[in-house]
């Protein structure tokens, strides 16, 4: 993640450290920390010069870190679009899944932008701005089928912590439908991992992350059926800032008409995400 001025990258060292000394002093060392009170959000934003968004970069193609250690996919790409439209540049802090709704709700960032789903529990805490939906995929290795939620009986299955995917594993058990083992890993890069050294039978995770994996390694890693509809994302937002949360719909209506979240779509998928 070096991150220069251009897109609003943070310096090479910040991001050395993001990775290396956690999110706080990340968040402080590249001028992250929002203070209380003042002019309203969208005004703030705009003083500043930048919005501050928080991702997940271990997330591939929808954020991640790129050749030469800046965050680059999906989501990265539209939240420079989506900046431009409130006049200004797109500043990335990258942070811990684990820890990235908290860090909005103490305002250490403007946004979160990380292929977020919409979920009622999260919606008591935070407001979001619907940009995108997303399904759900089964995946596994070599010679294994998991084409339907029978097929998860008995076998071992990997998920990211603290999302949909894992939700949805942890809700086959009220149908009876008795998988053997869940595994929850922090990252998805994680859940391909232990899928490759077969340490589980196979995986449940976003459309395009799993399309993402297949496409790289096709012969460790097979798109086996859909386990979910699409489901809504969206940019993530404190409930209290109402005049950037209306400016945020308002950048992502004008991308959408224009064209510009279907281009960005095709970039990384080949297709446009949802359809």
């Amino acid at each position: 993640m070096g991150r220069l001025s251009k897109g609003g990258w943070v310096s090479k060292l910040g991001w050395t450290m993001v990775r290396g000394l956690g999110p706080m002093l990340a968040v402080l060392l590249a001028g992250q920390t929002l203070g209380a009170g003042g002019p309203s959000a969208l005004d703030r934003v705009k003083k500043a010069g930048k919005l501050v968004i928080a991702i997940d970069a271990s997330y591939p193609p929808m954020e991640f870190e790129g050749p030469n250690g800046q965050p680059i996919g999906f989501d990265v790409d539209l939240g420079n679009e989506v900046a431009k439209k409130l006049g200004t540049k797109a500043e990335f802090v990258v942070m811990n899944w684990d820890g990235i709704l908290a860090g909005l709700t103490s305002k250490r960032y403007d946004v979160i932008m990380s292929s977020m789903n919409i979920t009622p529990d999260r919606q008591k805490q935070v407001d979001f701005v619907e940009y995108v939906r997303l399904s759900q995929l089964y995946m596994a290795g070599p010679g294994v089928v998991l084409d339907q939620e029978k097929a998860l009986q008995g076998k071992v299955i990997a998920v990211q912590a603290d999302t949909t995917s894992s939700e949805y594993v942890d809700g086959l058990k009220k149908k009876g439908i008795a998988v053997k083992e869940v595994k929850a890993f922090k990252t998805a890069t994680d859940c391909f991992a232990a899928l490759r050294s077969k340490h589980v039978d196979g995986i449940v995770i976003d459309e395009p992350v799993g399309r993402y994996y297949a496409k790289q390694d096709p012969k460790n890693f097979f798109v086996t059926g859909r386990a979910m509809a699409p489901e809504p994302i969206g940019i993530a937002i404190r409930k209290d800032e109402q005049d950037l949360k209306a400016a945020l719909e308002g950048a992502v209506a004008s991308l959408k008409k224009e064209g510009v979240i279907k281009k960005i779509s095709e970039t990384w998928f080949g297709a446009e995400l949802g359809q």
